[in-house]
């Protein structure tokens, strides 16, 4: 299994968390030094089975470009239809919510690599199918 990191802004400086989150990263031991910013872009389509989002924000940009459906990280973590939030930089508490956060994925990624298995051979999660139920 191959895993890669993409954004739909790598290429802005607006990205406020990225200092944060891998100080808090090697802190907890977890090796950055191979990371690099990439720009989310269509090869994503071409090299990757499945791509996940973290929030409706990715979603709604991938399907407003692309015309593709990803998924929702906890749409593979509890099957819920809903976005990760940490909120603000700025805020008092953020430092100690980006550890939470990263210790969130740690603790989901066993079960998100289980639930992958399950999933369609096009990539439709059961949440997915319920939607397009919904929308008809």
């Amino acid at each position: 299994m191959q895993v890669a990191s993409a954004g739909i802004r790598a290429n802005s400086d607006i990205n406020k968390y990225s200092e944060l989150h891998f100080k808090i990263m090697n802190d907890m031991n977890i090796d950055t030094s191979e990371f690099k910013r990439t720009q989310f872009d269509n090869e994503a389509f071409l090299k990757y089975d499945i791509i996940i989002g973290m929030s409706e924000l990715h979603k709604e940009f991938v399907k407003n470009e692309y015309n593709k459906d990803i998924h929702l990280f906890n749409e593979l973590y509890k099957e819920q239809n809903t976005s990760i939030n940490i909120g603000a930089p700025d805020r008092e508490d953020f430092e100690e919510k980006m550890r939470e956060l990263i210790q969130y994925f740690i603790d989901a990624i066993p079960e998100v690599m289980s639930n992958l298995k399950h999933i369609h051979p096009l990539g439709i999660t059961p949440s997915m199918n319920r939607e397009k139920e919904d929308q008809r």
